[in-house]
């Protein structure tokens, strides 16, 4: 397998310096080289890339610069890694505990990730939560989803009643009590400070992303919620209404019905691949001088767009970063739309592309492309060498 890079550098979080002394790379170059490969995070001034088992910090941290192995739990006892415009902060592990980026672990010069303890008056332990998904949005305000085992169940799912907007799922799961809360900051998470929201969620979430203001859900029942600030209603991909608020976990009503398999989210874009490999997009921010024609008119009366890339082909994957978007076709050509400044879309040059342009890379005769994503200001793709796209 092979991972390719591009787009903002200044921190060195793609490639070294020696490599390449300007700031930007605006082509797709190879990174890694390796039988496993996996980018778990890429923030503005860091990334942190999964090589066969060990976690390499690249690009920004206190105490210096350049690759590093990061210590702590396995990797694939990971299930997110999370940050900010400052670094990496911390990771949550698939059994609930959160790990914080200790930059001078142990008084050695090596990163690592220290287990995190509540305290017994924090809101985590009195209430004997179990942390489930964790996201830090572009203003701070951090979204956990949390699990506390309770059996009080009817045939038709959980006894509580259901709120407007949310969905139900029949489950004999042992799990019952589910519900999302946002904290203001990432340090009033830590401390004992009670969430400034608590809503329930009456399906399971197989994935909790952040965008700019907005958090995004897709539950195992394969829907989307949406929720958040209500100042740029666009990222939700909804019209809030006094049943179906901003603030709320809420079904995006255009994908009602339709089975989606993977959700996307940066900055004011979302974005949603279904069962039939199809692309659905939202947002964009109002008053913005350049527009990505794919985006929903809000003028048209639109909250989600259904999108066409090079004549109707099947879409298999999609990233999306801070104005950018990648998708990746069942042929296996790569597609790339929006914010282009700092070179993340890889086609070589700076310029902006209001349209899908087709990325080319050196890959191409050498493998299969079988992944894409995008970081805030940057992309990648993942090459299957023992396939031919």
């Amino acid at each position: 397998m092979e991972v390719y890079m591009c787009g903002f550098n200044t921190h060195q979080q793609l490639f070294d310096q020696d490599r390449h002394h300007n700031d930007d790379v605006a082509g797709f170059e190879m990174v890694y080289r390796s039988p496993g490969i996996d980018v778990r995070c890429a923030l503005w001034s860091s990334t942190v890339i999964d090589i066969d088992g060990i976690l390499v910090h690249r690009g920004f941290r206190p105490s210096g610069s350049g690759p590093v192995v990061i210590e702590g739990p396995r990797p694939r006892n990971i299930k997110t890694i999370f940050g900010d415009t400052s670094g990496v902060l911390g990771a949550l592990s698939r059994n609930g505990s959160v790990y914080l980026f200790m930059d001078n672990l142990y008084g050695s010069k090596d990163p690592g990730f220290q287990k995190h303890h509540f305290s017994e008056d924090s809101f985590i332990v009195r209430q004997n939560l179990s942390i489930e998904h964790l996201a830090i949005a572009d203003n701070g305000e951090v979204c956990i989803c949390t699990n506390m085992a309770s059996h009080q169940r009817t045939s038709s799912g959980f006894s509580s009643p259901l709120s407007a907007g949310i969905p139900r799922v029949q489950s004999s799961l042992s799990t019952a009590k589910l519900e999302i809360h946002r904290f203001a900051s990432f340090e009033e998470f830590l401390s004992s400070e009670p969430p400034t929201s608590t809503c329930s969620l009456f399906s399971p979430l197989v994935s909790l992303l952040a965008s700019a203001t907005c958090f995004t859900a897709l539950t195992v029942t394969q829907e989307v919620l949406t929720f958040g600030s209500a100042l740029h209603p666009q990222i939700h991909g909804r019209s809030p209404t006094p049943s179906s608020l901003a603030e709320k976990p809420c079904l995006v009503p255009f994908l009602g019905g339709i089975p989606i398999r993977k959700i996307a989210v940066g900055g004011w874009i979302g974005a949603a691949v279904s069962e039939d490999n199809d692309l659905y997009i939202w947002g964009g921010q109002a008053g913005e001088a350049k527009k990505v024609n794919a985006l929903p008119r809000p003028s048209d009366g639109a909250e989600v767009a259904l999108v066409d890339i090079n004549g109707g082909a099947d879409v298999v994957d999609v990233g999306v970063g801070s104005g950018h978007i990648l998708a990746l076709t069942g042929d296996g050509k790569v597609w790339a739309t929006g914010e282009g400044e700092y070179g993340q879309l890889g086609t070589g040059t700076k310029a902006f592309e209001e349209d899908w342009v087709r990325v080319r890379g050196e890959w191409e005769g050498k493998g299969r492309v079988v992944e894409v994503d995008c970081g805030v200001w940057c992309s990648w793709v993942l090459v299957d060498t023992r396939q031919i796209g």
